[in-house]
């Protein structure tokens, strides 16, 4: 254990680009804290957690008409849902209901 640790040495700027591997930051000093307190979670070089939300969706960095787009997507998907899945579902469980009854009728005890 104690060899492999003598092994561990800081690479030469050619040696650091030319590696494909990952590798251990020397320091991680106070920028490094910064960033993670600016972007929430920061998973090393050129990796960031970004979470996505609904202020994210609406209220973005959009123009006018991809915003307006937005809104008639979901009213779309919402007029969608109300006008045909909740009546297609009513109606299922309708006629479910029917005959559960038509069968307690014949069967029932």
């Amino acid at each position: 254990m104690e060899q492999e640790e003598s092994k561990v040495r800081v690479m030469s700027p050619d040696e650091r680009n030319a590696y494909d591997g990952i590798t251990i930051e020397e320091g991680g000093g106070q920028e490094s804290r910064s960033r993670q307190e600016q972007y929430g979670r920061d998973f090393g070089r050129g990796f960031q957690l970004h979470t996505f939300g609904w202020k994210d969706l609406l209220f973005g960095q959009k123009n006018m008409l991809q915003r307006v787009l937005m809104l008639a997507g979901i009213a779309a998907v919402l007029a969608f849902l109300f006008f045909v899945a909740l009546p297609v579902i009513i109606v299922l469980l309708g006629v479910g209901v029917a005959v559960w009854l038509v069968l307690q009728l014949f069967f029932g005890r």
